[in-house]
């Protein structure tokens, strides 16, 4: 059984360069034979399977135990060898590189030449090097101040832009609502006029009248604001109608007239329709 290991081993004496370049072989390992461990092994597995023959219906805690151990310490002896071996061609490598480097510990003075030399021209690089150091340093400062006096600049300017626009946006706004409200109040007396008509009962003045309402919507539509009348006989719903001051609606109250119409601009209500309940 030893002289089966060999060849297991025989990758760990193969030669191997040394620090000079040269191929040096390691020392041959330590061979560790194996037949005990592999007897101890089959006895083991044996001892378990017999344990195991032994089991009638339920297994005891006992023989799962002993069928357990039985199984760990076969394993252990069959691996033990194998790492007894490995503990000793890792000793072996290990006394080879503790010689290499007592070798190479000789040409030490060649390598402390070569670090005295470096060091000599180390002093010249390290005073350009300070030098340079120094300009870098007051180049990025003088980048620092000019980004900071820019941002600052900057800072300034979106303030003050930024203010200017949300002024001229609100005056906008003012504008807008101030236009929206006449526009709207000259509607209401076109649709006053518009009833006036339907009150009177003449057919020419209405048709006249109700001509002229459409064409003014058509102009306020233009510019975004559209008339919407409440439809008679619908629900009552605050949401969307409005009540002359003073006046209330009941819970199942519906639409009767529709006394000024409703606007919006844009899609944005700005007025619900006034209407009349019955």
């Amino acid at each position: 059984m030893s002289e089966e290991s060999n060849p297991e081993s025989a990758p760990a004496s193969s030669p191997r360069k040394s620090g000079g370049g040269k191929l040096k072989p390691l020392p041959l390992p330590v061979a560790v034979p194996k037949w005990p461990f592999l007897t101890a092994d089959i006895i083991f597995i044996g001892l378990g399977y017999w344990i195991s023959t032994l089991i009638q219906g339920e297994p005891q805690s006992w023989q799962i135990i002993s069928i357990l151990v039985c199984a760990g310490l076969g394993a252990g002896f069959a691996v033990a060898p194998f790492y007894f071996e490995y503990r000793a061609e890792a000793k072996a490598v290990e006394i080879a590189q503790l010689t290499t480097v007592a070798k190479e510990v000789n040409k030490m003075e060649e390598t402390a030449q070569l670090i005295a030399e470096a060091s000599a021209n180390w002093s010249a690089v390290q005073e350009t090097s300070e030098q340079t150091a120094k300009l870098a340093e007051e180049i990025a400062s003088g980048m620092a101040a000019t980004v900071k006096d820019h941002d600052a600049f900057m800072a300034n300017a979106n303030t003050e832009e930024l203010s200017t626009l949300k002024l001229e946006v609100e005056k906008l706004r003012r504008v807008e609502a101030d236009w929206a409200n006449t526009l709207v109040g000259v509607l209401d007396l076109v649709y006053r006029l518009e009833q006036s008509a339907i009150a009177s009962g003449k057919e020419q003045f209405i048709q006249t009248m109700g001509q002229f309402q459409g064409q003014c919507r058509e102009v306020a539509r233009r510019v975004g604001l559209v008339a919407f009348e409440a439809e008679n006989g619908a629900p009552f719903n605050p949401e969307e109608h409005a009540l002359p001051d003073g006046e209330s609606a009941g819970d199942h109250a519906v639409i009767s007239q529709t006394r000024l119409p409703g606007f919006k601009l844009q899609g944005k209500l700005v007025r619900k329709p006034l209407v009349a309940v019955g």
